[in-house]
């Protein structure tokens, strides 16, 4: 299929927009505009050095993803605040300026998969506790997810919904959490988490596949979170280990 030729004028343009789109994203994200209220166009446009078209460019950009709008004789604002969630230790949303809740959706128990099974150290063809459950955002969903649990942990997860953080329904039992095993990879809303998530099938979501245990290594749970991709920033500080290097051939003496 053929690609439709660009005027390198408009490509250099829309270039320009979508780096101030990011620029502009990541302002938003660290909360730079007081009261979530962005800079008019002409303010825009000298910061940086962009032309009007740009800027308007870029805006439209954002406006598309959801995170500003646009109100008449006001200004624009950003109306999707994202959480911006430290990846340093184990812990949920802060629910310093809104309130985290959990509706509890359902809870079944069931044979373990061979996977489960393996991660909280059952036997196979056990029964586990599965408990799916809706953390909210305010008054806007944030995630789903699905927990797996032993058994006895069932009563203990099902108090679920009367903490502010997942994790505190664990402590709240008298269980001391250790280290959590977590990977994050980015994954697609398929229909029924798009609805449970008030979002499009197909949206971006960040899946968390977490493993919590105890103080001493016992698992607690082995659990599955879609995590709403417009809603959630990353944030870490990588240090960078040394190695040992081989010279660069043209570093070395002749």
């Amino acid at each position: 299929m053929k690609q439709v030729r660009m005027d390198p004028r408009t490509r250099r343009r829309l270039n320009s927009a979508r780096r101030v789109r990011d620029l502009l994203r990541a302002a938003i994200v660290h909360e730079e505009f007081p009261a979530g209220a962005l800079p008019g166009e002409a303010e825009l446009m000298l910061s940086f050095c962009a032309s009007r078209q740009v800027i308007r460019d870029a805006l439209g950009l954002l406006r598309e993803e959801g995170l500003i709008k646009r109100v008449q004789g006001t200004g624009t604002f950003s109306v999707a605040s994202k959480v911006r969630h430290a990846f340093s230790h184990l812990h949920g949303p802060e629910p310093a300026l809104e309130r985290v809740s959990h509706r509890i959706l359902t809870v079944t128990r069931e044979v373990a998969a061979p996977r489960v099974t393996d991660r909280l150290g059952l036997p196979r063809g056990s029964e586990c506790g599965v408990i799916e459950y809706l953390a909210v955002f305010g008054d806007e969903p944030y995630y789903v997810c699905t927990a797996y649990v032993p058994l006895p942990l069932i009563r203990v997860v099902e108090r679920g919904r009367s903490v502010t953080e997942w994790y505190q329904v664990y402590e709240a039992a008298g269980f001391e959490i250790g280290v959590t095993d977590q990977a994050v990879e980015a994954i697609l809303a398929d229909d029924e988490v798009a609805g449970l998530l008030d979002v499009l099938p197909g949206a971006p979501l960040m899946l968390f596949e977490r493993l919590v245990r105890d103080r001493t290594g016992q698992p607690l749970e082995y659990a599955f979170a879609r995590v709403r991709g417009d809603r959630i920033a990353l944030l870490a500080q990588l240090p960078r280990h040394s190695r040992q290097r081989r010279p660069h051939p043209s570093a070395q003496e002749t």
